[in-house]
């Protein structure tokens, strides 16, 4: 006859029951980010005609400083979303006395894509999704920037 084997219960104690258990992380402080806007170089910030090669930039455009300088004064955080490298245009919005943060990227979220992050893209070749894609399509063949490209 097999004898059984006895395993002993252990019995917590009121001390182990009220140990503290592993230290729970203090919530993450939500630091308020300011609103972003990502603001396309050619064709909005600098006057463009089409592509004519690295670092031949077209004049800056004073509506557009003007505007940026308005929204920087506001809190928005200004990021430069452009085709072209940081590298090509740094030294330009600089010289003009252009304001923004960042070139190509905001360091606020970390994203695998290459869009930054923002609340509104600024852009001469966008068209804004109507929620109707049927609409859009047509819109979509007909467009033109602003300056008719």
């Amino acid at each position: 006859m097999k004898k059984k084997k006895h395993r002993a219960k252990r019995k917590r104690t009121s001390a182990s029951r009220n140990a503290p258990s592993a230290p729970k992380p203090a919530p993450a402080q939500e630091k308020a980010l300011p609103k972003t806007i990502a603001v396309d170089f050619d064709g909005v910030i600098a006057e463009y005609d089409g592509w004519k090669g690295v670092g031949i930039l077209g004049g800056p455009r004073r509506d557009v400083v003007s505007a940026l300088r308005t929204l920087h004064a506001e809190g928005w955080k200004i990021v430069i979303h452009t085709t072209r490298g940081e590298e090509e245009i740094a030294a330009y919005l600089l010289r003009h006395s252009i304001p923004h943060h960042e070139i190509n990227r905001n360091s606020d979220y970390t994203t695998l894509g290459g869009k930054p992050v923002a609340d509104v893209y600024w852009d001469d070749r966008a068209l804004c999704y109507s929620g109707n894609a049927e609409r859009d399509l047509k819109k979509i063949r007909r467009f033109r920037t602003w300056s008719g490209r």
